[in-house]
C-alpha cells in the first residue's frame, strides 16, 4: 500500500487540489555515459564515494542502477529547493531483487549548500515483495525547511545477512510535486496483458486506476472488435467471452477514467486469445527439455520438436524464442495428433524469414505408424521467402504463412500419428557450398473437428468442414462448377474449372449458404454454414 508520511515537521494544511510537476531528472537512467557502469557517469545522481559494489547496467533504452548494501553511501539526487507554499511530493520507483534483497531504504532529507551533509527527515523501509514502491511527503505552508535542498536517497538491506550483501535494481524513479489550485487529472490503469483460450471468460481489470486528489472515478472501456461485447463498459472489471479463433489472435482494449472534471489519458491492455483446439506446443521455441542446458543452441533440446540427425551434426539451432533451420539439416518435426474417424481441419501458421539464401520454408503434413522417423507425406506447401539473389539480396523480412489441411471422415489414416514438418530449401545460386538459413517463430496448429456432408444422394461427395471459416474442401466425384448462394438466393461466389477440390470462403459473411455443385452425375445442392 502506498504510504503517506506525516510528522510534526510536516503539518498538513487543508489542500483543496494540486497541480503536478515532475521534479526528478533522469529517473530512467538513460543519460548515463555509454559504456560506463559507474555511478560517477550518471548525471543528476550521486554517491558520496566511488562505489565498487554499485553501478549502472543495461542499454540506453533500458538502463537501471544496482545498489549494494555494502556501500555505506546512498544513491541520491538533489531535487529542488523547498518552497514556503503548501506542497506534496509523491515518489514512486521500480525495485527488483538482483541478489538477497530484503528491503529498499528510502530517505527524504534536506541539506544546505553542501549536499554531502544531509539531515534525514523521513526514513522508510519498503519490502519489495509486498509493499508498493512509493511514498508521499507533505510540507505545510511556511515550513521551516523552506529554502533548503530537498534530497531523495536510496539504499537496501539483505534478506539473509548470512548470504552476504544485498544487490537491488532501481529504475523508473518519478517524483511528482503537487501544488494547490488546479485539479489533477486521474490516472488510468488497464491492468496487465493476459491470455485466454477461445470460449473462456476474460475479466479486464481497471482497479489499478487512481486519482491524485482522491476523487471517485468513472470508468470507460472501449472494445473496437466486432463480435466482442463487454458485460459493462463502465465497470471496473468488465468481462467478455474470448472469441473462437482459428489462430493466435490479439485484441486491444482501451480504458480512460474521469474524476468528475477531466479525463485521464487513454491506456491499452492486450488479450491474446489462444485457439481452443491449438495442438502445437512450444510454438515460440522458448522452452527446453527439463534438465537440458538452458544455454543450449541445439535443435535437439527444443521441447516437443525433433530432427532425425545426431546433435553434433546439426547446423541449425535455437536462438532465444526462435529456431534457425539450416537447409543441410533434416526437417524439424513434431508429432501433433492421432488421426480420428471424424472429419477435421488443421490450420498451421508460422512466421518465417530468410536469414541467408533461404528460398522457401516448406510445411509438410505427414503420417507415421509407431516409429515417427518413418513418415509418409500427405500434403506439402511451398512457402516462398521474398529474396532476390540476382541483386545480392538473400535475406528478407518476416512473413506470416498459413497451411490448411483437411482429413475426411473415415480416412484410411485413422489411428495413425499426424506430424507437422518444417523444411528449409536453399536457393541454388551457384556458390561453392550451396546452403541456406531460415528463421522460424510463433508456430501454431489449430484443429477443428467438423461434420462432413456425406450422403448417398450426393453420390459419394464429401464436403468439409461444415461449418467452415477459411477453406471448404470437396472430395469425391469430379466437380466442374460451384456456385454459392446466400439464404436469400443471391449469388455470392462462382468457380468453373475441372476437378474443383477446395473453395476459399474467407470473404463470405458468416451465415447459412446453399452450395450448388455440378458433377459428372448431375447437379447437387447442400446447405453449408460459414463462421
Amino acid at each position: 500500500m502506498k504510504k503517506l508520511i506525516t510528522s510534526l515537521l510536516f503539518i498538513c494544511t487543508v489542500l483543496l487540489a494540486f497541480a503536478q510537476e515532475d521534479v526528478i531528472r533522469n529517473g530512467d537512467f538513460e543519460l548515463a555515459t555509454p559504456g560506463d557502469t559507474t555511478i560517477a557517469g550518471l548525471p543528476y545522481w550521486h554517491m558520496d564515494k566511488v562505489s565498487p559494489e554499485s553501478g549502472v547496467w543495461g542499454e540506453a533504452a533500458d538502463r537501471h542502477v544496482t545498489i549494494a548494501s555494502d556501500d555505506s553511501a546512498t544513491l541520491y539526487q538533489v531535487v529542488e529547493l523547498i518552497s514556503a507554499d503548501s506542497v506534496r511530493y509523491d515518489l514512486s520507483f521500480s525495485a527488483g531483487d538482483a541478489w538477497n534483497t530484503g528491503s529498499v531504504i528510502v530517505i527524504i532529507s534536506t541539506s544546505d549548500a553542501d549536499s554531502t551533509i544531509r539531515t534525514p527527515l523521513v526514513t522508510d523501509s519498503l519490502d519489495i515483495m509486498t509493499d508498493e514502491m512509493a511514498l508521499s511527503v507533505v510540507f505545510s505552508q511556511g515550513t521551516e525547511h523552506a529554502g533548503k535542498h530537498l534530497i531523495v536517497e536510496f539504499g537496501c538491506t539483505p534478506e539473509d545477512p548470512v548470504e552476504g550483501s544485498a544487490y537491488t535494481n532501481i529504475d523508473d524513479v518519478v517524483m511528482l510535486k503537487r501544488l494547490p489550485g488546479v485539479n489533477n487529472p486521474p490516472i488510468a490503469n488497464a491492468g496487465d496483458d493476459q491470455s485466454a483460450k477461445g470460449g473462456e471468460l476474460v475479466t479486464l481489470d481497471g482497479s489499478g486506476s487512481s486519482d491524485p486528489d482522491g476523487d471517485s472515478l468513472a470508468f470507460h472501456w472501449i472494445s473496437t472488435f466486432p463480435g466482442i461485447t463487454l458485460s459493462d463498459p463502465n465497470a471496473v472489471n468488465p468481462t467478455f467471452t474470448a472469441p473462437d479463433v482459428t489462430e493466435l489472435s490479439s485484441y486491444d482494449f482501451a480504458l480512460y477514467v474521469n474524476d468528475g472534471q477531466v479525463n485521464s489519458d487513454t491506456v491499452l491492455t492486450r488479450v491474446t486469445v489462444i485457439p481452443a483446439g491449438e495442438l502445437i506446443r512450444n510454438g515460440d521455441f522458448s522452452e527446453k527439455v527439463p534438465g537440458s542446458d538452458p544455454e543450449t543452441e541445439s535443435l535437439k533440446d527444443v521441447l516437443h520438436w525433433n530432427t532425425d540427425m545426431p546433435r553434433d551434426s546439426l547446423q541449425g539451432g535455437v536462438w532465444g524464442p526462435m529456431v534457425t533451420l539450416a537447409s543441410f539439416d533434416s526437417t524439424l518435426y513434431q508429432v501433433v495428433d492421432v488421426i480420428g474417424p471424424e472429419a477435421a481441419t488443421y490450420t498451421l501458421t508460422m512466421s518465417a524469414r530468410s536469414s541467408w539464401d533461404s528460398y522457401s520454408v516448406n510445411t509438410i503434413f505427414s503420417v507415421s505408424e509407431a516409429d515417427s522417423t518413418v513418415r509418409t507425406d500427405l500434403d506439402v506447401q511451398e512457402n516462398l521467402n521474398d529474396i532476390d539473389p540476382a541483386t545480392g539480396v538473400n535475406t528478407c523480412d518476416y512473413a506470416k504463412f498459413k497451411h490448411v489441411f483437411g482429413i475426411e471422415a473415415g480416412s484410411v489414416h485413422a489411428g495413425k500419428y499426424l506430424i507437422v514438418e518444417l523444411d528449409n530449401i536453399w536457393h541454388p545460386d551457384g556458390e561453392e557450398f550451396d546452403d541456406g538459413w531460415a528463421e522460424v517463430n510463433f508456430v501454431s496448429l489449430v484443429k477443428q473437428v467438423t461434420s462432413g456432408i456425406h450422403t448417398d444422394r450426393m453420390a459419394g461427395i464429401t464436403v468439409y468442414p461444415n461449418p467452415a471459416s477459411e477453406i471448404l474442401y470437396i472430395q469425391g466425384t469430379d466437380v466442374t462448377e460451384i456456385h454459392i448462394y446466400s439464404i436469400l438466393g443471391k449469388l455470392e461466389k462462382s468457380i468453373i474449372r475441372q476437378n474443383i477440390q477446395q473453395v476459399n470462403v474467407e470473404d463470405l459473411t458468416p451465415g447459412i449458404y446453399i452450395l450448388k455443385m455440378t458433377t459428372q452425375k448431375g447437379v447437387l445442392n447442400s446447405k453449408i454454414r460459414i463462421q
